[in-house]
């Protein structure tokens, strides 16, 4: 496989989105490419930072979504 480094593939990598084979590519890299290997480590922070972040929408929110696919339901059969 020809294939370059990018963010990406990093963020696929940090959330579990790989495949085999660019997780093999990507530890080759990461062990040649310290910059790499720092941004890698700043992906992780910043998803830990997300999830630490992550909200739940609120029950108004989730009734006025429900209430709409309930309206719209019979346009899906169209």
């Amino acid at each position: 496989m020809n294939q370059t480094s990018t963010p990406n593939l990093l963020l696929l990598h940090a959330y579990g989105e790989t495949t085999e084979e660019q997780k093999e590519f990507l530890a080759t890299e990461l062990v040649k490419d310290a910059s790499l290997h720092e941004e890698m480590i700043a992906v992780i922070k910043s998803k830990r930072i997300l999830n630490s972040k992550m909200m739940s929408p609120s029950n108004t929110s989730v009734r006025i979504i429900m209430e709409h696919s309930y309206k719209t339901e019979h346009l899906q059969e169209i």
